[in-house]
């Protein structure tokens, strides 16, 4: 059985604190059977034998756990010491480990991805600025998208583009798309050309925003890029299939950055500013 990403963080949580849990227990019992510090209530039944190492775990553990059967206790100042000292313990680790497990369990895993470049494609005869987003977790809903860029100049930061949209529900694939012939978009395009034909570095931010649909946590992404890390192409590699029944199988996330690539003519022709006298495949 392969488990989730989120399992085996709780998994290996779990492995932890109970392996830290065993050593504070053992090492208190260490200090009480290694001080002969505790010993049988003297009105037991058969309390009269010596303390050994089992029976010094015993009362580690009670202790531990504030049970307090009255059994064994510390029969000395040095025993009544240790024994505050690990009611201390107790009360923290086991603060500490609730409060972690609630986190762990409640809280969702950076399994957001986006393309390590963002991504000049040529599709339905137009030019869009694009970076593809990944989900490997729980769908995200109310989505919002947000890409902001700007340019460096004397020590200053001028911003050149800015604009923010509404996106559909990120299940596992969705794309950013920023149209480079809208109106809106001409600063955005010219200062791209500008760039990728030696001009000043853009400086780029894309900001999702969105709720997971089972927690409803409010999950935000960011990622940074710059105009030395523009790359060509048309359409992105699927990374998926769909079976009969209409769910998405075989996912192939290594395939995640693969485009098609563009062809070198239309490549020259925007980066020589040529939008509008190209047509070809979507």
């Amino acid at each position: 059985m392969r488990l989730s990403i989120k399992a085996r963080t709780i998994l290996w949580f779990l492995i932890f604190f109970l392996c830290v849990y065993a050593v504070l227990i053992l090492f208190f019992a260490y200090l009480y059977f290694s001080t002969n510090s505790i010993g049988y209530y003297k009105f037991l039944a058969g309390g009269d034998g010596e303390i050994d190492f089992f029976r010094a775990v015993y009362f580690s553990v009670v202790s531990f756990h504030t049970i307090g059967y009255g059994d064994i206790y510390p029969i000395t100042m040095q025993g009544r010491v240790i024994m505050m000292i690990q009611a201390f313990f107790s009360l923290f680790y086991t603060a500490v480990f609730s409060g972690m497990l609630v986190y762990f369990i409640i809280r969702r895993h950076p399994d957001i991805i986006t393309t390590k470049h963002l991504y000049v494609r040529f599709r339905h005869n137009n030019w869009y600025l694009s970076a593809r987003l990944g989900n490997k977790g729980r769908p995200i809903i109310d989505l919002k998208g947000r890409l902001e860029a700007w340019l460096i100049n004397e020590n200053s930061r001028i911003r050149v583009f800015s604009h923010q949209m509404d996106l559909a529900d990120l299940e596992y694939i969705l794309y950013f798309d920023i149209d480079l012939e809208e109106e809106r978009s001409k600063p955005l395009q010219q200062a791209l050309l500008s760039s990728l034909n030696g001009g000043p570095v853009i400086h780029m931010k894309y900001n999702l925003i969105g709720n997971d649909l089972r927690s409803g946590e409010q999950i935000a992404h960011s990622v940074y890029y710059d105009s030395t890390m523009i790359r060509f192409g048309t359409l992105f590699q699927k990374i998926y299939s769909w079976d009969k029944a209409g769910h998405r199988v075989n996912f192939r996330w290594n395939h995640f950055e693969h485009i098609a690539p563009l062809d070198e003519e239309l490549t020259s022709a925007f980066k020589a500013g040529n939008l509008k006298h190209w047509s070809g495949p979507g």
